[in-house]
């Protein structure tokens, strides 16, 4: 498995993502053609996330990083709908 992120163009904005209920990083482009989405298992605060988008911005100077951003996958819960009145 490859344990690299691949860039296919030069960058304008790297986002990294954290998924803090499975533990997983994500890194996006700005354009989307600059390259996939890259995902990380078990890098729950990100720091090998960022490593590697600044790794990414140091090859491709100017490129901004956001984040990292928190957040929590759905829980699989079903929501429950209101009846209508009637």
């Amino acid at each position: 498995m490859n344990d690299q992120v691949r860039v296919a163009g030069r960058p304008e904005r790297i986002f990294v993502s954290v998924d803090e209920s499975t533990g997983r990083s994500t890194i996006s482009f700005s354009p989307p053609e600059a390259g996939s989405p890259f995902r990380r298992d078990g890098d729950a605060d990100g720091a090998h996330a960022m490593r590697d988008a600044k790794a990414i911005v140091a090859k491709y100077p100017g490129a901004t990083i956001h984040g990292p951003h928190f957040h929590a996958a759905p829980t699989g819960r079903v929501r429950q709908r209101r009846r209508p009145a009637g």
